[in-house]
């Protein structure tokens, strides 16, 4: 069945694949780039943890291996493992704080762009483990997090105000 809150999920899915391809080899920062598909799954599964799928992290996931040259199959397998981990963890936990989503999201994109930094290694990244940590996986997850933080806050504000986001778990009973 579709309904508005499925349209602005997928509407929201191609504004993420948009900006991954124009926006975000711009706004690099030294070697750091952000990943907009990751932010935003990890947006939905913290914001919908009650509704979340493994479709859409698996088709995000699986376009970004397609589109950036990376192993096929590397982000399609982290991102929806980590972000549907982190959706199912959310909705048992029955917690209805503001800390609680933000550091499951810290912890699903540090799993997430880990995972696929060492899936890199093995599949042929010029460098050894320390050097991909350094100047690959930490400063991404930095910069992943900070943007996801901001952009959380911006979209669970938004959604609040139209009416379309429950936190509270007693309204979903």
């Amino acid at each position: 069945m579709i309904t508005p809150d499925r349209i602005a999920i997928v509407v929201g899915a191609v504004l993420a694949v948009f900006l991954q391809l124009v926006l975000a080899p711009h706004i690099s920062i030294l070697s750091a780039m952000p990943n907009f598909i990751v932010i935003y799954a990890f947006i939905v599964a913290t914001s919908r943890p009650h509704s979340y799928g493994a479709v859409l992290p698996f088709v995000l996931g699986l376009l970004y291996d397609l589109l950036t040259g990376g192993p096929v199959g590397a982000m399609a397998f982290s991102l929806t493992a980590f972000s549907y981990l982190t959706a199912r963890l959310l909705s048992s936990l029955d917690n209805d704080t503001l800390f609680m989503p933000l550091v499951l999201m810290a912890l699903g994109i540090l799993l997430t762009e880990l995972v696929y930094g060492l899936t890199l290694l093995l599949f042929g990244y010029n460098a050894g483990i320390f050097e991909a940590f350094l100047y690959r996986i930490a400063p991404c997850f930095v910069y992943d997090l900070v943007l996801g933080i901001i952009l959380y806050l911006f979209t669970t504000r938004l959604f609040r105000q139209t009416g379309t986001i429950h936190h509270d778990i007693t309204q979903l009973r």
